[in-house]
């Protein structure tokens, strides 16, 4: 055992209770050997084996040695004097409390996070505990021992206060996880609707902050999983990396570091790599400790990545860097505060252990500015991207894609109000002659004349594109089989009629059509291949003729797929 030779902390009255942590008038005693029983720790205190406080909550840091509290109490009134102790962070693995009058224990709790169901634990708060104080000394042991961060505030209270402090408490949480949780909705619907990675990522980024604040704030022990301790032992540490790695990943796509500076990008990889490996190695081969230097020291070097990152960017002439370093500043030196209140390092006081989410909350709303100012930035130039990407570079028709896309809300509306919609899939006759026999110049001046034909015989409200190659395809809304079967033989004899002259030579194309119904089918892809199917069925008959699903064929033209004069 470890002596510091100093005087025993003056005992408290427990009718003029001073407000915060007891620290300062607790005796302490750190084992430097076997676990000491109440009755060893007690001859120690009467030895003078024990130490004044010297801060008000106490903090050692990673590793530390199992540590003894001794707090003596005076109650100068006549009757019993009910209290509510909390004590400890809701992290700690283990916690022993006795309450010992007149030289016996009159009520002991055992507690920690490594515990099925903790006794005690309220999140936000710590491990409480409702001790009855009789008249006259009573003497208080806590044993703490955990192998994260040893952060240790005692208080005792009323219970009146302490209910009033849990409320607010949980109010803050209430408007932190509120904020943050309507920051990934409205991200998630951004991403729904642009298919923009950054705010997926961000929402993810988001989504692993407010899990990693429920799990150290013991909400997830208390009402996630708490008959799950082995869950409990790690979650925090493995959240703490993965909490990084999502930031990473959310500044890599925001920042574009695959463009600007793909070096930098490969040492964030190999940075997370390496963090997640040595993580899970030291899960792997059960060293706790080990676990929480390494995810200590990556959040460390995370929150410094981010502000570096910002540096850069705003080197590389990115307007959006401003907000983004702005905001992961706000985010490190929160970290950082928070980080040296747990280790000793700043003094452990509410606005410094909580900068971190003061931080983060800061940190989440810039970065929700950055992105939507590069939002407005990017925005005229990603529709007329997107408008470009969705045509078809030679006939200026849609391509599949925006064909897709633009069918989706058509199939939808015809499903839900049961009206009728037709597909017609038309594939043009021997292309590949034409290919063959006058080049692919010839080729691509059919494809445009045909484009030409089939958009002047386009309906409003129907969605036409080229499907691939010299397949096209019609969706028509609000229109039967009869109907599209109709509508497909005046197209068709419309691109017979037409004279493509090629090299003092005359070109006559045709197409074969595919027609098909909505009916029973759920889904467009089932429409679209039925299609499929009767425009082979009308190729195997002849060609340059329509073929209508469950009907009767129209009358087949004799007139054959290619001809020269």
């Amino acid at each position: 055992m470890m002596a510091a030779g100093r005087l025993q902390a003056q005992p408290l009255l427990l009718t003029e209770l001073p407000t915060g942590s007891l620290g300062t008038w607790a005796d302490l005693l750190v084992e430097d050997g076997p676990p000491l029983s109440l009755q060893e720790a007690q001859a120690g205190q009467r030895e003078g084996l024990f130490h004044k406080g010297k801060r008000p909550v106490l903090t050692y840091g990673i590793g530390a040695r199992p540590l003894w509290v001794h707090l003596e109490l005076l109650n100068p009134s006549a009757k019993s004097l009910p209290m509510r102790l909390v004590a400890g962070t809701a992290w700690i693995d283990r916690l022993d409390v006795f309450l010992v009058h007149d030289n016996q224990v009159s009520a002991s709790w055992q507690t920690g996070d490594e515990s099925p169901n903790p006794n005690g634990l309220i999140p936000a708060v710590g491990f409480t505990f409702d001790p009855h104080f009789a008249p006259g000394r009573s003497d208080l042991y806590l044993r703490v021992e955990t192998d994260d961060v040893l952060v240790l505030p005692i208080e005792l209270m009323s219970e009146a206060q302490a209910i009033s402090n849990e409320r607010l408490l949980h109010y803050g949480y209430g408007f932190i996880y509120g904020f943050l949780m309507a920051l990934i909705a409205y991200n998630i619907m951004l991403f729904a609707g642009l298919r923009k990675r950054s705010h997926l990522y961000y929402s993810l980024y988001l989504a692993c902050l407010i899990l990693l604040n429920v799990a150290y704030t013991g909400h997830g022990n208390a009402w996630l999983w708490p008959d799950q301790p082995l869950l409990q032992r790690y979650v925090i540490l493995v959240l703490m990396v993965l909490f990084g790695c999502c930031g990473l990943l959310f500044a890599s796509r925001f920042l574009a570091l695959a463009e600007h500076a793909p070096r930098v990008l490969n040492l964030v990889r190999l940075s997370v790599l390496l963090g997640l490996s040595l993580l899970g190695w030291c899960i792997v081969i059960g060293n706790r400790q080990g676990a929480a230097l390494v995810a200590f020291s990556f959040l460390s070097l995370f929150a410094l990545y981010m502000v570096l990152l910002g540096v850069l960017t705003i080197r590389h002439g990115r307007a959006a860097g401003r907000y983004f370093l702005a905001a992961t500043l706000c985010g490190m030196l929160g970290t950082v505060s928070t980080t040296f209140a747990a280790w000793g390092w700043l003094p452990f006081t509410p606005i410094s252990y909580h900068a971190v989410e003061f931080g983060m909350i800061i940190e989440a709303t810039l970065l929700a500015l950055a992105l939507a100012y590069q939002m407005r930035q990017q925005q005229q130039a990603s529709l007329r991207a997107e408008h470009l990407a969705g045509l078809d570079p030679l006939t200026d028709l849609h391509n599949r894609r925006a064909f897709l896309e633009r069918a989706g809300p058509v199939w939808s509306t015809a499903v839900r109000s049961a009206r009728p919609l037709t597909l017609i899939l038309l594939d043009i006759d021997h292309f590949k002659q034409v290919n063959d026999q006058h080049g692919h110049e010839a080729g691509d001046r059919a494809l445009v004349a045909i484009s030409q034909r089939l958009s002047q015989a386009c309906r409003e409200g129907d969605i036409l594109a080229r499907w691939g190659g010299e397949e096209f395809m019609f969706l028509l809304p609000e229109t039967d089989l009869a109907q599209a079967s109709a509508f497909a033989e005046r197209v068709r004899q419309s691109i017979e009629a037409q004279r493509l002259s090629v090299k003092q030579e005359t070109v006559v194309l045709t197409a074969s059509f595919g027609v098909a119904e909505r009916t029973r089918q759920t889904l467009l892809e089932e429409l679209i291949n039925e299609a499929d199917l009767e425009l082979y069925k009308a190729k195997q008959s002849g060609r340059n003729r329509v073929s209508p699903a469950r009907t009767e064929q129209l009358p087949a033209r004799a007139t054959p797929g290619l001809v020269v004069r």
